[in-house]
């Protein structure tokens, strides 16, 4: 399944067929190669859809996102899962609407990194959302 396929799975919010596909599926990178991979990303997708039914405070969940990435470059192993497409797609609401200043950036620099990454994937089919360039060296 590609990355477009997973993101329309995802979006649909049912959930035991994102579980279903995820357990049943062999080989596929992006749902996990083992056992323990697949157990993180089920983990994930409840997450993110814990997000998008706002039963997390937008402030607490940008945070421990942001946390999380800090010394991860993914989710879930070591390329794109679909934990990464479930989270960006559950966040980008919030991203889209929130007025993002420098310094809330800063804040979240993991966040807005990893974010980054996940919508310059090739299919990703989502708006994408520009954020401020900064200088290394200020």
């Amino acid at each position: 399944m590609d990355i477009g396929s997973c993101c329309k799975l995802i979006s649909c919010k049912d959930s035991s067929s994102v579980y279903k596909y995820i357990v049943n599926s062999s080989g596929d990178a992006l749902c996990g190669i083992n056992t323990e991979e697949k157990a993180k990303i089920i983990q994930w997708v409840q997450y993110s859809f814990r997000i998008q039914d706002k039963k997390i405070p937008i402030d607490r969940f940008a945070e421990e996102i942001n946390n999380f990435l800090a010394t991860k470059t993914f989710m879930v192993g070591n390329s794109i899962t679909l934990a990464d497409l479930a989270v960006a797609l559950a966040i980008q609401t919030y991203l889209g609407t929130l007025h993002i200043t420098p310094e809330i950036q800063w804040e979240l620099s993991s966040l807005v990194r990893w974010y980054n990454l996940i919508q310059s994937s090739n299919s990703w089919t989502q708006p994408q959302i520009e954020f401020f360039r900064r200088p290394i060296y200020c």
